[in-house]
């Protein structure tokens, strides 16, 4: 079931606050919004990189499902990051309503989708073909409805020792109004979504939690697989 949208908003336990204050948080997003790698807009928070890097570490994914491309820096990251981890052909997948990504790179497959139904995109077939075990990035419209449906897509084909992401709850924590539009969306979906998986799920505190508590952009938003 979905959880009133005014109620508390606490997963597993744990609420969605973080140690980052809105005035610091205002400044990193200035330089996210800027920030670049190898030439492409990356937009990835400065914490993250760090997290994910020791996600990459503990659970050496052999695949990474994005759903959200923008410009097609995060997939090219993730890319070169499974690559310099020894990956033998690392898959990179990324799905985007409106792609407009102009990166060139035989690791990544582009394609498009509504993370509203992302069925005819990523076809059994196609997952099926994608080695284990996976990251899942959830990065799409940060509504509700939109990180929700794609947390229960992709719970019918996780496996125990996956992972999955929900970047960007700090939309909740930024300051300036117009990431109120997003009604606290992943955050939300977190929370509703694990109220309904069960056990199956548990929030990584260790990477949540490890530059300071939510000291990430994806505050409880990092999922492992467990049953």
């Amino acid at each position: 079931m979905q959880a009133d949208p005014e109620s508390p908003v606490v997963a597993q336990g744990r609420s969605f606050d973080t140690d980052l204050p809105p005035s610091v948080l205002g400044d990193i997003q200035k330089g996210v919004m800027r920030s670049v790698y190898r030439g492409v807009p990356f937009l990835k928070s400065p914490f993250d990189i760090g997290i994910y890097l020791q996600l990459l570490s503990r659970i050496a994914p052999r695949s990474v499902i994005e759903i959200g491309t923008k410009h097609g820096g995060s997939a090219l990251w993730f890319a070169d990051m499974l690559s310099a981890a020894g990956v033998t052909a690392p898959r990179v997948v990324s799905v985007d309503i409106k792609p407009i990504a102009k990166v060139k790179d035989p690791r990544i497959l582009f394609l498009e989708g509504d993370a509203a139904d992302l069925s005819p995109a990523l076809t059994p077939a196609l997952l099926a073909s994608l080695p284990r075990p996976w990251l899942v990035v959830e990065d799409s419209s940060h509504f509700h409805h939109h990180v929700l449906g794609t947390l229960w897509f992709f719970d019918g084909y996780l496996r125990p020792g996956d992972c999955i992401v929900v970047e960007d709850g700090v939309v909740a924590h930024l300051a300036d109004p117009v990431y109120r539009q997003y009604e606290n969306g992943p955050n939300r979906a977190v929370r509703d979504f694990l109220q309904d998986a069960g056990d199956a799920y548990r929030i990584d505190d260790s990477l949540c939690d490890f530059y300071g508590r939510n000291a990430t952009y994806n505050p409880n938003g990092y999922l492992l697989r467990v049953s």
